[in-house]
């Protein structure tokens, strides 16, 4: 079996895995969850907050490309706002399918250097700067939801305590990370020499001087492009930084609706300050797309304020717009990117 044939082999066994574990875990909530008064919600359902929850999560996107595309014009790139989108879009493919959602990020990169124009070291600075900008925004707004849920965090079992704690470890580790990435760039480029060792060790001496050199030209972009980003770029990072924002508050504004449209009065605050907690906990690199954590983590908090009636409903729904569709929206580029290329 070949590489290529050995990557699309493991793609295809965490994407099996992933929608397993999503769908056993939904019928598990659906068993829990429905009653009697469960079906006459079904019945009074609204369709037109459904679609305005499904436009919400489609202008998230909007909302991401609109970031990378502000961040690749300070470097004079060729991206229209249809190519980053295109590109967002494509990487929730293998986000979902990947513990952490990591896998969005390789994606981004290649496609960033392949349709705009540019470096793998101008690419990758681009979404280091995303990565920041998103680990930011939860390490600021963790604390107020945090403190909003203190009765379900601190007295209740050990193991959410444990996990939530785990995860802004996680989130903390990764902001020391970039940040010091971020002022002293200089330090990827000291670790070559244990690169190119890796390397020799992998490929023999002949190819590895060949990839050495590659590498430390794209380091150099990498470096350059930070530099530029930290130093003349401050206020397209201020505009991107307001997207970052507007994103998640699109995303986390998609239960509010979805209760909306099952006849409910969402508590806003809540919704945000419960999604907030899951996001954190859902970092933990544990499933592909962290199925059956995200599906779990999301009926716990919202158990507190959302009846029992409604809340595998809302499970379920929550869960095909911002996991199922991303699948289904990325796979279909996907395909059609392969099939151009």
């Amino acid at each position: 079996m070949g590489l290529r044939d050995g990557g699309k082999h493991h793609l295809s066994n965490s994407l099996l895995v992933a929608i397993v574990v999503s769908l056993l875990s939904l019928f598990l909530i659906l068993h829990l969850t429905v009653t009697k008064e469960t079906l006459e919600v079904l019945r009074e359902i609204s369709p037109y907050y459904l679609a305005g929850a499904i436009l919400l999560h489609v202008a998230g996107w909007v909302a991401w490309g609109g970031r990378i595309r502000v961040m690749s014009g300070a470097i004079e790139s060729s991206l229209r706002m249809r190519d980053t989108l295109r590109i967002v879009v494509t990487s929730l493919f293998t986000a979902a399918i990947t513990p952490s959602h990591a896998g969005g990020e390789p994606v981004r990169v290649y496609l960033l250097s392949k349709d705009g124009g540019m470096s793998l070291g101008d690419a990758s600075a681009i979404v280091l700067l995303e990565r920041l900008l998103d680990l930011i925004f939860f390490i600021v707004i963790s604390p107020f939801a945090i403190l909003l849920f203190k009765d379900l965090v601190f007295h209740t079992t050990g193991g959410i305590r444990v996990i939530l704690g785990v995860s802004l470890t996680l989130l903390s580790i990764a902001i020391i990370i970039i940040i010091q990435i971020l002022r002293q760039p200089e330090w990827i480029k000291n670790r070559i020499p244990t690169i190119i060792r890796i390397i020799r060790f992998f490929v023999g001496s002949r190819r590895s001087d060949s990839i050495a050199t590659q590498i430390s030209i794209e380091i150099d972009a990498f470096i350059n492009s930070l530099r530029m980003f930290t130093r003349l770029a401050k206020g397209r990072v201020f505009v991107a930084w307001i997207l970052t924002v507007t994103y998640w508050a699109l995303e986390f504004m998609i239960p509010c609706f979805i209760l909306m449209g099952l006849g409910e009065d969402p508590e806003f605050v809540r919704v945000f300050a419960s999604q907030i907690i899951l996001m954190t906990v859902v970092l933990i690199p544990l499933t592909p797309g962290s199925s059956g954590f995200a599906e779990f983590g999301f009926t716990t908090l919202f158990s507190v304020f959302v009846r029992r009636s409604v809340l595998g409903l809302l499970v379920v729904t929550w869960r095909f717009i911002t996991y199922y569709l991303n699948i289904i929206a990325g796979g279909l580029l996907s395909l059609h990117i392969i099939r151009k290329r």
